[in-house]
C-alpha cells in the first residue's frame, strides 16, 4: 500500500497535473483542504474520486501544526506513505519499495525545475516532465538551513512505519538522498505565470501574525512579487542547464510501472 498526504490551498491550477501524475503511483491520497476557495476540491474528486478530502483543523498554514496533522494521518496509513506539496512530483523506481519488508525510511532529493527567460505557455494536455526540463538537482540539501530564503530543496521522507517530523515543522530532512533511482520533481519555480505567481503569494496569507513575525521577510512563503522573481533569477536560473537525459531516466520507471499494471 502506497499513501500520499497533501495539504492544499487554492490549488486548482497544479492540480490536474499532480492529480494525474500521482494516481499512477499511489495507491491511495489523503488531502487536506486549508479551505480552499476555488474548485480544487472539486478537481480532486473528478480525477480521483476515491480519494480522502479533510478540511484541516488548524486556523493557519503554519509549519509546525501542519506536520503535527500530517503525523496523525499518516499514523492511519499502512505500507509506504510520503508527505508532499502540489509542487512536488514523486519520479523513478517504484517497484524496489515492494521489496522491502522492514521498517524503512527513505530520504529523497529533489530536481528543482526553473522557466527559463523565453519559457513557452503551458498546457494541462501534457505532463509537465514534459514541458519544463530546465533545472538542476539539488546537491547540498544539508544547507538548508542558512539558506532556506533562497529556496534551497531539503530532502522529503518516504517511509513505511510512523514518525515524527521535526518540532518547528516544515518536514525538511537534511540528510542526503538515500536513493537516485526516486527524486521529486520540484515545479514551484517552473510555473511563473500569473496563476504560478499568485499561487505563491497567497500563501502569506494563510500564516499567523505569530509565524509571520518568528519567520521574518526571508522566510520563502513571506516574499513579494518582485522578491521572489529576483530569487529565481538570482539564485536558481544560473544553476540550471537542459535536464531531459535526467528527466527520462526517472519517468522510464514510470512507464515500466504503467505497462506492468
Amino acid at each position: 500500500m502506497r499513501t500520499v498526504v497533501c495539504h492544499f490551498f487554492n490549488e486548482e491550477y497544479l492540480l490536474p497535473w499532480w492529480l494525474a501524475h500521482h494516481r499512477q503511483i499511489f495507491d491511495h491520497g489523503i488531502m487536506i483542504d486549508y479551505h480552499s476557495t476555488d474548485a480544487s476540491r472539486e478537481i480532486i474528486k473528478k480525477i480521483c474520486p476515491g480519494w480522502e478530502i479533510h478540511t484541516t483543523r488548524n486556523a493557519y498554514f503554519d509549519s509546525a501544526c501542519i506536520d503535527r496533522e500530517v503525523e496523525d494521518y499518516e499514523r492511519t496509513c499502512t505500507g509506504w506513505s510520503m508527505a508532499l506539496n502540489v509542487t512536488e512530483f514523486l519520479y523513478g523506481n517504484f517497484n524496489q519499495l515492494d521489496e522491502v519488508t522492514k521498517p524503512t525510511q527513505h530520504f529523497i532529493g529533489n530536481f528543482v525545475f526553473v522557466a527559463p527567460k523565453d519559457s513557452k505557455p503551458l498546457t494541462h494536455a501534457r505532463p509537465l516532465h514534459e514541458q519544463a526540463t530546465f533545472g538542476y538537482y539539488e546537491n547540498d540539501p544539508g544547507s538548508a538551513v542558512m539558506r532556506l530564503h533562497r529556496g534551497t530543496r531539503a530532502s522529503r521522507s518516504l517511509h513505511n512505519y510512523s514518525i515524527d517530523y521535526a518540532p518547528q515543522g516544515g518536514r525538511h530532512w537534511h540528510q542526503r538522498p538515500t536513493l537516485r533511482d526516486l527524486a521529486i520533481f520540484y515545479y514551484g519555480y517552473a510555473v511563473i505565470n500569473e496563476s504560478g505567481i499568485a499561487r505563491k503569494l497567497q500563501i502569506k496569507s494563510k500564516m499567523s501574525p505569530e509565524e509571520q513575525e518568528a519567520r521574518g521577510t526571508e522566510h520563502p512563503n513571506m516574499v513579494t512579487r518582485d522578491k521572489f522573481l529576483t530569487n529565481i533569477d538570482r539564485f536558481h536560473r544560473p544553476r540550471c542547464y537542459d535536464m531531459r537525459d535526467e528527466i527520462a531516466s526517472l519517468v522510464q520507471h514510470q512507464y515500466a510501472l504503467q505497462a506492468a499494471q
